[in-house]
C-alpha cells in the first residue's frame, strides 16, 4: 500500500513540472511576439498630395527594441528610396526616422510600397523585414478633359431620342468627388433657333431636345460641352470638349422636274438614239436611294417606241427612241 502511495506522488510531481514547464515556455513565445508587434510594425502612413512636409523630422519611423543594448541602424528599400523616384524618402539610419524630400503628386505615384530594414552592426538583421505603405491622399488639382466625341442621328427624330454618350475624363482620384463630372452644353453651331440637343448633368447622355431636325436645312451641328468636377459645385474646376453631330436622311421630299414641259425631235429612220434629258429635283441626300428618281412614262408611248431610265450621276431621266420612227 506504502509503495503504491509513493508511486502517485512521483507521478504526480511529474505531471507538476510539466505543466510547468510548459506554461513558463508559452509564457516565453507570448512575450517575443508581443515584443514584435510593440516595437516593430507600424500603420501605413497617409500624406496629402501638393503639400510640404519637408519640413519635418519625420513622417514615419521604424524601431527595433534590440537598440536598447546594441547598435542597430536602419534602411529603406523600394521605389521612392533606392529605386526610382530616388530618395524621395529617406531614414536616418540611427534613429529610424524617415524623413520625405520633395512634395508628392498623386496623379504619378498614387501609394508607395516601401521596406524598412533594421541591421546590426554584423550585417545581420535585427527583426524581420517590415513593409511601410505611404499612401498618397488626391487634392481636387486636375481639370476635366475631353477627347473628341462624333456621332450621327436621323432627322425628324423625336424628343428624347438617344444621340450618344459623353465621357469626360478627370485625373483626380476616380470615385471621389473631386472626378465627379457635371455636364452642361455651352454652345451649339449653327446655333439657329436654340438648342436641339440637351444632356444629362450627371450621366452625360446626349439627347434630342427639338423633333425639327431637318438635314435639308442643317445637315451638322457642333456642340461645345463642359464638365465641372466636384459634381459641377461652386468652385469645381471646369474643362471643355467638342461634339460633332451628323444628321442622316430620310426620305421626306417628293422630287420635281427641273421644267414643266420639255420638246424635242429626231431624225427619221433612225433607232436607239437619246431625245432628251430630263432634270429631276430631290433636296434629300444627293448619290442616295433617297435622292435617286426613278422615270417612267405615264402615257403616249403605246407603241413603246420610247424607253427612260435614270442617269445616276446626274439623277436624270434619259428619254430614247428604240424602235425606228417613220414620217406618215
Amino acid at each position: 500500500m506504502a509503495t503504491l502511495f509513493s508511486q502517485e506522488v512521483r507521478l504526480l510531481l511529474v505531471t507538476v513540472l510539466f505543466l510547468m514547464i510548459s506554461a513558463d515556455a508559452k509564457e516565453k513565445r507570448t512575450k517575443t511576439l508581443r515584443r514584435i508587434r510593440r516595437e516593430w510594425i507600424l500603420p501605413p502612413a497617409k500624406l496629402m498630395e501638393n503639400t510640404n512636409y519637408t519640413h519635418l523630422e519625420f513622417i514615419a519611423k521604424i524601431r527595433s527594441d534590440q537598440d536598447k543594448d546594441k547598435k542597430v541602424e536602419y534602411y529603406l528599400t523600394g521605389a521612392g528610396a533606392n529605386e526610382p523616384p530616388y530618395n524621395l524618402f529617406v531614414v536616418d539610419h540611427n534613429t529610424g526616422f524617415i524623413r520625405i524630400t520633395d512634395v508628392l503628386d498623386r496623379e504619378k505615384y498614387p501609394s508607395y510600397n516601401l521596406t524598412g530594414i533594421a541591421r546590426l552592426k554584423s550585417g545581420e538583421e535585427a527583426e524581420a523585414n517590415i513593409p511601410l505603405t505611404v499612401t498618397v491622399l488626391d487634392q481636387n488639382d486636375n481639370a476635366p478633359y475631353f477627347i473628341l466625341h462624333k456621332g450621327n442621328v436621323t432627322e425628324e427624330s423625336k424628343k428624347g431620342t438617344f444621340v450618344m454618350q459623353i465621357e469626360g475624363k478627370d485625373d483626380d482620384q476616380a470615385e471621389t468627388i473631386n472626378s465627379e463630372i457635371a455636364y452642361s452644353i455651352v454652345s451649339q453651331e449653327p446655333a439657329g433657333k436654340g438648342h436641339m440637343f440637351t444632356i444629362d448633368k450627371k450621366t452625360g447622355k446626349l439627347y434630342v431636345k427639338e423633333p425639327t431636325l431637318d438635314r435639308e436645312t442643317h445637315d451638322f451641328y457642333k456642340l461645345v460641352i463642359k464638365g465641372t468636377d466636384m459634381g459641377g459645385a461652386p468652385g469645381g474646376k471646369t474643362g471643355t470638349g467638342t461634339v460633332e453631330i451628323r444628321v442622316l436622311d430620310i426620305n421626306d421630299n417628293i422630287p420635281t422636274l427641273e421644267e414643266s414641259e420639255y420638246s424635242g425631235s429626231v431624225d427619221e429612220n433612225v433607232a436607239d438614239v437619246v431625245v432628251m434629258r430630263i432634270k429631276a429635283l430631290d433636296r434629300d441626300r444627293p448619290h442616295t436611294d433617297n435622292w435617286l428618281t426613278v422615270f417612267k412614262i405615264a402615257k403616249g408611248n403605246e407603241g413603246n417606241l420610247f424607253s427612260i431610265e435614270t442617269d445616276k450621276e446626274t439623277n436624270e431621266g434619259i428619254l430614247k427612241l428604240i424602235k425606228l420612227c417613220q414620217s406618215s
